[in-house]
């Protein structure tokens, strides 16, 4: 599925600094089953020959399931990233880092698989994403 965002939404997402490369750990922040989850492509990257991908807040990736429910484990599944620990710059100036890095898992329509969100998600996700916003309880 290609998500293409209309002229005026893409002038308020900056570029984002991406913090996550590909065999990242990330702790899974909904209600779906899975606890851990490993960082396996980042869909959309486009970078050099031989350079490992890496991905950023709002981004979709493939992942594997590590820890969690049995039949969720050794899966590739979908994610949207919602936390990253390294720091990223917001248009108004503003330097914004999380404790954790953390992902959502997410259908193939883009509606997630959990009902409920564990800990605060950025506010760049909202915009990207907005039916993965509609759980979360709080935004930042």
């Amino acid at each position: 599925m290609s998500r293409k965002l209309s002229r005026g939404i893409r002038k308020f997402i900056p570029r984002m600094s991406r913090g996550l490369p590909i065999g990242a750990t990330l702790v899974c922040a909904d209600n779906s089953g899975a606890k851990e989850l490993k960082l396996i492509t980042v869909l959309g990257y486009k970078g050099k020959l031989r350079k490992l991908g890496k991905a950023g807040i709002g981004d979709r990736v493939n992942v594997a399931v590590t820890k969690g429910k049995q039949e969720l484990r050794k899966q590739v599944l979908t994610a949207v990233i919602v936390r990253q620990r390294k720091p990223y710059r917001r248009p108004d100036g503003t330097w914004m880092q999380f404790e954790d890095n953390a992902a959502v898992l997410i259908k193939p329509g883009g509606e997630p698989q959990g009902s409920e969100m564990r800990g605060p998600m950025a506010r760049e996700v909202t915009l990207k994403w907005p039916r993965v916003a509609a759980i979360a309880s709080k935004i930042v």
